[in-house]
């Protein structure tokens, strides 16, 4: 349970994040992609709090908003930087996040705990993988 809370925290931080950054993103594509990811994961995180309130597991609404709040404070700082620092922050970010997507969850010998931790593998992928063509294709030609 300790492990599907801290994802649901962390979850908080990074749609709080992303939720910025969609907002603030000049580049449409690379809007949309954010926002494919925030759906998705949305989605995710609603099966997450389905499956620990059944279980009794107390989600903190103070904590909650903490790492939302700063989720929402290190997009707005961050996105002042720019739509490419943007992308490439989000980019950096799911290279790390795909790495341990499986592990963080817990015991994979229950069905649903195994489901998020493959939801949240392939979030992470898919956003990872066009991510990185896109700003290989949108990159700056040197001549």
């Amino acid at each position: 349970m300790r492990g599907l809370l801290q994802e649901i925290y962390l979850q908080d931080l990074v749609l709080a994040l992303y939720g910025i950054y969609a907002t603030r993103l000049r580049d449409p594509e690379g809007r949309r992609l954010i926002e494919n990811y925030l759906r998705a994961e949305t989605d995710r995180r609603k099966r997450i709090e389905r499956y620990l309130v059944t279980r009794g597991a107390p989600i903190s609404g103070a904590i909650r908003s903490l790492f939302a709040a700063a989720g929402t404070l290190y997009g707005r700082l961050t996105s002042l930087l720019g739509t490419r620092v943007m992308l490439r922050i989000a980019l950096s970010a799911s290279r790390r996040a795909s790495r341990r997507a499986c592990g963080l969850l817990g015991d994979p010998s229950d069905p649903e705990i195994a489901y998020l931790s493959t939801l949240r593998a392939r979030n992470e992928g898919t956003l990872l993988d066009e991510l990185r063509q896109h700003l290989i294709d949108t990159a700056p030609r040197r001549s």
